[in-house]
């Protein structure tokens, strides 16, 4: 079974990108990392890095002429939302040797094989990840829809097609970082995608897709050199709301924003090491950024602590 991961990388994401993409290396065997590049920064530096496993593509690969559209009228990151099933569509449909196309936010590291995630009892077309919010958030879940469209697993088939046709026509005509009449940005949509379509069940595999918002359901150690959420492995984590303000700190912007050393002094250190690998290439590039909403109430910390 060959897998292929789609990474949309702008700039901004570009060190997190290329520490999950190294974090595929280090724990998957046999995969292809289809990233698309938003910028030319971001193309040039992933050139650079000479990424073996990777196939690099440029948005106008993608040849629907309403993104050109989009993207002179919505913001970076929901332009970049927009691009996703347009993206997963075109993996797809020209690589017909890869078994299933798996979008991941740039944000994501894994630290076991990502393998478990495709067993499932049921004969899928799609698998999503649940949010499993806290109880104590459910009315977030009503806003921002059961799943997280940061993850998530088409099988190379005919009904998967289909149903990015339809996800991208709904994010033609709306994907906005809001929340409006029952939808918000791109992710909303998949709450619909079950009652539509035929083949679509959620990720069984524990430990896939922790995050900020679920996190405090799991103790987290350290065994036998691997990392542990609970009682099982955990596969990856979704570093939501952490950005990189240089090379020595970081910010968390959502959740408890308390760092937790198994899971944040780990993934800091590496993604520390991809800025120096890059700062080696190009002294001059500059991917670090924080949206200025998020400025007061950020928490900083220094990086590897």
């Amino acid at each position: 079974m060959l897998n292929g991961f789609c990474i949309i990388l702008s700039k901004y994401r570009l060190y997190q990108g290329i520490a999950l993409y190294r974090s595929l290396v280090y724990n998957h065997n046999n995969f292809r990392a289809f990233i698309l590049c938003v910028d030319d920064e971001a193309y040039q530096m992933c050139i650079s890095m000479n990424l073996e496993n990777a196939i690099l593509l440029r948005t106008d690969e993608l040849t629907d002429e309403r993104l050109a559209v989009i993207k002179q009228n919505r913001r970076l990151n929901e332009y970049c939302w927009t691009l996703k099933p347009f993206f997963l569509e075109y993996v797809l449909s020209k690589y017909e040797y890869i078994d299933h196309a798996v979008y991941l936010d740039a944000d994501i590291c894994f630290f076991s094989d990502p393998a478990p995630m495709f067993e499932n009892k049921h004969n899928y077309c799609a698998l999503f990840s649940e949010h499993d919010f806290l109880e104590k958030d459910s009315e977030v879940e009503k806003n921002c829809g059961k799943y997280n469209s940061g993850l998530v697993i088409f099988k190379n088939c005919k009904t998967s097609l289909d149903i990015l046709k339809w996800w991208e026509e709904k994010c033609i005509d709306w994907c906005f970082d809001s929340i409006d009449e029952g939808k918000f940005g791109d992710q909303k949509y998949l709450d619909l995608i079950p009652r539509l379509f035929e083949g679509i069940y959620s990720i069984s595999a524990p430990g896939v897709n922790i995050a900020p918002w679920n996190e405090a359901k799991y103790h987290f150690s350290n065994k036998a050199e691997k990392v542990y959420a609970n009682m099982n492995q955990l596969i990856c984590y979704h570093y939501c709301g952490l950005r990189l303000l240089n090379n020595h700190q970081y910010a968390l912007l959502i959740g408890s924003q308390i760092p937790n050393s198994v899971i944040h002094t780990p993934y800091t250190l590496v993604v520390q090491q991809v800025i120096s690998d890059i700062e080696r290439i190009s002294p001059s590039f500059d991917g670090f950024f924080v949206e200025s909403h998020f400025h007061n109430r950020a928490k900083i910390y220094e990086i590897g602590r």
